[in-house]
C-alpha cells in the first residue's frame, strides 16, 4: 500500500512518454509540441520538490490526527479501502471545483489549463503551491478514521485514473463515461472558454457532477484548449506558475459559477 504513490508515479511517466513518442515519431499529428511538451516536464521537477515538502507537512498532520482518533478503521478490510476510496474522490470533486470557484484558488490551478494542446503532459502541469492550500480537502477521511498511509493509497489510485483522462486518443466508451472520468469527459473541462471549465470536476467517479449539476456531456470536441487570453510565455514555467498572482488583488470575487448548460440530474 504504501508503494502505490512511487507506482502510480512511475506509471504516469511511462505512460506519457509512450504517447509522446506515438504523437511525434508515428502519428505526427501535432497532439504534442516539443517545446509545450518539454515545459510540462519542468513544471513537474518544481512540482515534485514542493511536493515533498507538502508531503512532510500532510504526515505530520495527519498522523497527529489520525492518532488521536477515537475510531480507526481496518485498512486491509475491503470495504474499508472502498468506503475512503469513495470519500477521497468526493473531496478531490470539491477541491477542483472550489479550484475553479474562488480566484485565489484559480490563481495557482490556472497552470494545469495553461496548455492549448490536451494531452498527459497536462496530467503533470500542477501547481508547485497550490497543495499547501487544497491540503485541508485531504485531511476529513484521516479525522474520520482513515489511516494517511489508506488516504495516500487512495489518492496515487484516483489520480492515475485522472491522468490517463487526459489522453486525447480515447473516443466515447459508453459504460465508463456515465460513471467514469473519461478522456470524453474530461476534453470538456479543458475547452478554452470559461463555461467549459466550470464543468466536470469528478477525478474518477462522475457521480458528484451528476449529483451536484457540474455535469456536461461533450456535445462536439472542444476547436481550442488551454485559457483566453492565453498566456503571454507558454514556455516559461516559472511565469506559468505565477502569472495570475500579481492581478490577485483584481481577482478577488469569486469566479463565474457553474454555467446552465451543465445538466442536473433529475
Amino acid at each position: 500500500m504504501e508503494h502505490l504513490p512511487n507506482i502510480a508515479g512511475g506509471l504516469m511517466t511511462t505512460a506519457f512518454a509512450i504517447e509522446y513518442l506515438v504523437s511525434r515519431f508515428l502519428l505526427n499529428d501535432n497532439k504534442h509540441e516539443t517545446r509545450d511538451s518539454f515545459t510540462a516536464l519542468l513544471i513537474t521537477i518544481g512540482y515534485v520538490v514542493f511536493s515533498l515538502l507538502r508531503g512532510v507537512m500532510l504526515t505530520a498532520i495527519s498522523l497527529w490526527a489520525y492518532d488521536r482518533m477515537p475510531w480507526h478503521w481496518d485498512s486491509y478490510d475491503p470495504v474499508a479501502m472502498l468506503t475512503c476510496f469513495v470519500l477521497v474522490d468526493f473531496f478531490h470533486y470539491w477541491s477542483h471545483r472550489a479550484s475553479h470557484a474562488f480566484a485565489f484558488m484559480w490563481a495557482f490551478h490556472a497552470v494545469h489549463h495553461s496548455s492549448r494542446h490536451f494531452n498527459m503532459s497536462l496530467g503533470f502541469r500542477n501547481s508547485w503551491f497550490g497543495g499547501f492550500i487544497d491540503w485541508v480537502f485531504i485531511i476529513p477521511p484521516v479525522f474520520l478514521g482513515f489511516h494517511p498511509l489508506l488516504v495516500a493509497a487512495a489518492t496515487a489510485v484516483m489520480s492515475f485514473w485522472d491522468f490517463l483522462c487526459h489522453c486525447p486518443y480515447v473516443g466515447k466508451l459508453p459504460v465508463i463515461d456515465f460513471f467514469f472520468n473519461s478522456p470524453r469527459n474530461h476534453r470538456v473541462h479543458h475547452g478554452v472558454s470559461e463555461s467549459d471549465q466550470h464543468c466536470n470536476f469528478g477525478g474518477m467517479l462522475f457521480i458528484w457532477d451528476r449529483l451536484f449539476g457540474t455535469y456536461r456531456a461533450e456535445a462536439v470536441v472542444p476547436a481550442q484548449y488551454g485559457l483566453s487570453p492565453a498566456p503571454e510565455r507558454p514556455y516559461n514555467p516559472f511565469y506559468l506558475e505565477f502569472f495570475l498572482l500579481p492581478g490577485l488583488r483584481k481577482l478577488v470575487a469569486p469566479r463565474a459559477k457553474p454555467p446552465a448548460a451543465c445538466e442536473r440530474l433529475r
